[in-house]
């Protein structure tokens, strides 16, 4: 008799719990969705800061500008990393390949990161977006510098107006369209083989056989571009534009 107390007792308990378990289900149900619903929603948030972790941009100073990786981004601030210490000037642009430019102030930096707090109304989703009516261009460095231009023939001396990891746009007084392949070298960058790929009078646009890597693109604006100088500088205009729009 005890034992089919017992056993009675052990079915009274199950068919308890089940009737529990059902009585519970919509709740149950309903904490799970929202649930779901956040670890997606926290997904999604950590996919758009794992993308713009492989996102180049630039950081527009008086004494240059300096490539940077976009780190995280709010309506109120951005994160930035460097390949070389943070430049030391606290009022700064970031302008991102698709030309738009946003004015920060820097809030804290440590190591080779850095915070910055935008100095104007920002939409997350249009920065994110980084649309343009042009195609996709890689992002320039607008930095001055001499260049040298070799093809196993004749050397030639040319000046640098702005530098990617893809290429280079140069102005040279010699002929270096009908050349083949070239050698281009610059300070604080090993020399490179490059093509030719168009020409408006003395200006070529080079486009190299083999891409810098980005921290190679970073040293090399840095020699040509040390901190402190103000000498070489589109801050002021671009400051001026990104206030007008």
């Amino acid at each position: 008799m005890e034992q089919s107390s017992s056993k009675d007792t052990g079915l009274q308990s199950k068919g308890s719990q089940a009737k529990g378990s059902q009585a519970s289900g919509p709740e149950d149900r309903a904490s799970q969705h929202q649930s779901h619903d956040q670890s997606q929603g926290q997904s999604k948030r950590q996919s758009h800061r794992a993308s713009l972790l492989l996102r180049r941009a630039k950081l527009v100073c008086q004494s240059g500008e300096y490539l940077c990786l976009i780190r995280d981004v709010s309506e109120k601030g951005i994160g930035l990393g460097f390949l070389h210490d943070v430049p030391p000037e606290p009022r700064t642009l970031v302008q991102l390949a698709n030309g738009m430019t946003y004015p920060v102030e820097r809030v804290w930096a440590q190591s080779r990161q850095a915070g910055y707090r935008f100095g104007c109304t920002v939409t997350l989703e249009e920065f994110l977006r980084e649309e343009s009516p042009h195609p996709v261009r890689p992002l320039r460095l607008n930095v001055e510098g001499e260049a040298r231009i070799q093809d196993g023939r004749a050397a030639m001396e040319a000046r640098l107006v702005d530098l990617s990891c893809e290429g280079a746009k140069v102005v040279s007084k010699d002929d270096v369209r009908a050349r083949g392949l070239i050698s281009f070298e610059l300070p604080g960058m090993s020399p490179r083989l490059a093509q030719v790929r168009w020409n408006e009078g003395e200006h070529y646009g080079l486009q190299f056989q083999h891409p810098l890597e980005s921290e190679e693109l970073a040293h090399c604006a840095m020699s040509l571009q040390p901190f402190g100088d103000m000498r070489k500088s589109r801050f002021a205009k671009l400051l001026a534009k990104a206030r007008a729009a």
